[in-house]
């Protein structure tokens, strides 16, 4: 079965972002005020290659969703207040964006901060700052109203030393609209599949409780081949347009009307 508009249409949106390295250059000396937390040691780094060492069982991953590099810095007081911080430079935007979601799922206290996109939690932060996606980890003991105030200040320091990247692809916003919630439209990069070649793809849960995919193959034939594959592991209303595969697990079957909204919005 085919639905051309459908992959038109996103394959317009999932052409590759260009975008340059970041060099994180200065972070400050301390951050907070009652007390202040002084940074142990300098910024620490590696590349794809070593980053296990700081990341052991992760590394595949994150290397996986395009991470170049990454850096950690943490700052301490004697009185036990803490903030450590992993920085991933994923080199695009839409990866840092995948692997946030990832994480961070919907639970919690979403927010915008200094440009920032976070979530927080009681002392686990998740963050993405252009193609800059941070883990942080706070503990304020009783001397903050929460770790949230340290979290903003040290994105807000973070903002001043990343340079301004590409935005992200303005399908997500416009899937945004179109889940179930704005925090269950998710991206996977290239390869994410480990049992079946895939490409990129986007997944959302709409609002009849399904989940839909949206995956590019690197030929029309593989997408064939992706497809099938779909099909006999029980996906339901699976498409193909060109090189550009999309299936759905549903309680329902009212699917292609669904997909038929989804046309209607991206046109609009």
């Amino acid at each position: 079965m085919r639905l051309f508009p459908v992959y038109f249409l996103f394959a317009a949106f999932l052409l590759p972002v260009s975008v340059t390295a970041a060099d994180i250059l200065t972070l400050p000396d301390s951050i907070g005020s009652n007390p202040v937390l002084t940074r142990v040691g300098e910024l620490k780094s590696w590349t794809p290659d070593n980053m296990y060492e700081q990341v052991n069982g992760e590394a595949e991953l994150l290397k996986r969703y395009g991470a170049l590099s990454l850096a950690y810095v943490s700052y301490e007081h004697e009185g036990g207040d803490y903030l450590s911080a992993e920085i991933l430079d994923m080199g695009a935007p839409v990866n840092a964006f995948g692997l946030y979601r990832l994480y961070a799922g919907c639970d919690g206290d979403e927010n915008s901060f200094s440009g920032a996109t976070v979530l927080s939690g009681d002392f686990s932060s998740y963050a993405i700052l252009g193609q800059h996606f941070m883990r942080i980890d706070v503990d304020a003991n009783d001397s903050h109203e929460g770790g949230k105030p340290l979290v903003d200040e040290f994105l807000l320091a973070l903002s001043k030393v990343i340079p301004a990247s590409d935005p992200l692809p303005a399908v997500i916003e416009r899937l945004k609209k179109m889940a179930r919630q704005p925090c269950e439209v998710g991206y996977h990069p290239e390869h994410v599949d480990y049992d079946l070649e895939a490409g990129p793809g986007y997944t959302w849960v709409g609002p009849d409780g399904g989940t839909y995919f949206v995956r590019i193959l690197p030929t029309p034939q593989k997408a064939e081949v992706y497809a099938a594959a779909m099909m006999s592991r029980g996906a339901q209303a699976v498409l193909v347009w060109i090189n550009v595969v999309t299936w759905a697990k549903v309680p329902t079957l009212q699917t292609p009307d669904y997909l038929k909204e989804v046309v209607k919005t991206v046109a609009e």
